[in-house]
């Protein structure tokens, strides 16, 4: 089965210091059956400190926790970060993305457009006030967007459904919606819907797929912004695997491509289930030859298994013949290529990887090489934020690499200029809202003469 996911632009305002939408494009404007998207696959956004870069990725993040983490919303912690994050002059997060799929067991592709508001309440509290999913077919240009759901100030505006299953929807997010998602309800209750719907009719097939095509998405999409180890994608997983939703086999063949580049044992995954622990072992070995790259001295990278019930808790050791170190004891690069192993196998396999700051404690060296694999030999996607500029000269090669980021949100994304280099247009300001107006003398005074 090969993957065809792909976004195609994000959008977000109402974060941090971004007021305005900022919207960035992965893709060239036009979406037709000419889809073609091996030169489109790399993405790097630059900006200066301050700027809005790592909000753009903390955006997708709280997007990807809103769908897929159980009482996100409700969560002391959740209101508090969000009382940081959202813009003060907003006071409300606007997110929307658009992405292509052709995981549709052989069927035309489609383009699915999903966006979300979160705004404060009466009672300060943070609540989901809008929520809306279209979608297109993938195969023309202008074909217009079709609503599949609609979901305002609590309640479920629209579906495009039966009768009966607009009913059941109705009773499965009552009084819910304000902080949940319409689609994680949806998968949190696949059993009691796939129990009372029976799917016959054509337009609640299409709900259906329209669901499942949004779950893959989510499932292929996986966010670094230095945080704990994630989790979220397993709701998903199970949701899907257990429940059937009378997709089976379809189901089974997805999960099988899923497998395939072990999207559900993560080397970063302290709890394994014994289900997947053969595959884990495997990634595991597959970081062996990975961090030998930069330490060829490692012999290998032990796990020290303790059963947990249906788990096993699990912590890496690198093992150097002379001496055996645990992985949180390690240099802080190779704690970062550690932990950025996973993003790099889902970009190589067909997922959607977002990365903050990718470059720090990388080596320049390794970092330019580690990008011209995913332009040359990905199969996914690899988005990440960065300040160093060596990148510029791998990424001009390809087209809609290089996005800039001014200080005022307006983002200019990279064109050819004759002869012109993005590294030396972005270091002498040459790069629209972009002046880098520092000199050394500014320093003195500051420092001493």
């Amino acid at each position: 089965m090969k993957s065809e996911l792909y976004l195609l632009n994000i959008s977000v305002s109402g974060i941090k210091n971004i007021k305005e939408e900022v919207r960035l494009d992965f893709y060239k404007k036009t979406v037709d059956r000419d889809f073609d998207p091996e030169r489109y696959r790399v993405k790097a956004i630059y900006g200066e400190n301050g700027s809005g870069k790592s909000a753009i990725i903390t955006a997708v993040k709280i997007f990807q926790d809103l769908i897929m983490r159980n009482n996100y919303l409700s969560e002391s912690k959740t209101q508090g970060f969000l009382s940081q994050i959202v813009n003060k002059t907003t006071q409300t997060l606007c997110f929307g993305c658009e992405f292509r799929s052709g995981l549709a067991g052989g069927q035309t592709s489609m383009v699915y457009r999903y966006s979300f508001r979160i705004g404060r309440n009466k009672n300060g509290i943070y609540e989901l006030q809008y929520e809306i999913l279209q979608s297109k077919n993938g195969s023309y240009a202008n074909n217009n967007y079709k609503t599949v759901y609609e979901c305002k100030n609590g309640e479920l505006g629209y579906i495009n459904s039966t009768d009966h299953l607009k009913e059941l929807m109705e009773k499965v997010t009552l009084n819910l919606l304000p902080i949940h998602s319409f689609l994680h309800l949806f998968f949190a209750n696949t059993e009691k819907i796939n129990e009372l719907a029976d799917f016959k009719a054509d337009e609640d097939r299409k709900i259906l797929r329209d669901m499942l095509q949004c779950a893959y998405f989510l499932i292929f999409l996986n966010i670094y912004i230095g945080e704990e180890d994630q989790h979220e994608r397993y709701f998903l997983q199970r949701s899907l695997q257990e429940k059937g939703l009378g997709q089976q086999a379809f189901m089974e063949q997805f999960l099988e491509y899923a497998s395939s580049w072990n999207a559900f044992s993560a080397v970063n995954e302290k709890y394994v289930t014994k289900h997947y622990f053969e595959k884990y072992k495997k990634s595991v070995e597959q970081l062996t030859q990975f961090i030998k790259i930069f330490k060829p001295g490692l012999v290998s990278i032990d796990i020290d298994a303790k059963e947990h019930g249906e788990e096993y808790v699990c912590e890496l050791n690198l093992n150097y013949g002379d001496y055996v170190i645990n992985r949180e004891f390690e240099s802080t690069g190779i704690k970062k290529l550690i932990r950025l192993f996973d993003c790099f196998v889902a970009a190589s396999g067909g997922g959607i990887v977002f990365v903050d700051e990718m470059d720090s404690n990388l080596n320049d060296v390794y970092l330019c090489r580690l990008i011209e694999y995913f332009m040359y030999y990905g199969k996914g996607q690899l988005c990440f934020t960065t300040h160093n500029l060596d990148p510029m000269a791998v990424l001009k090669e390809n087209r809609n690499a290089i996005d800039f980021l001014s200080n005022d949100n307006h983002l200019i994304p990279w064109t050819a200029r004759g002869n012109a280099s993005p590294e030396n247009c972005y270091k002498n300001g040459m790069i629209e809202d972009l002046p880098f107006n520092v000199d050394a003398s500014d320093f003195v005074g500051i420092f001493g003469e």
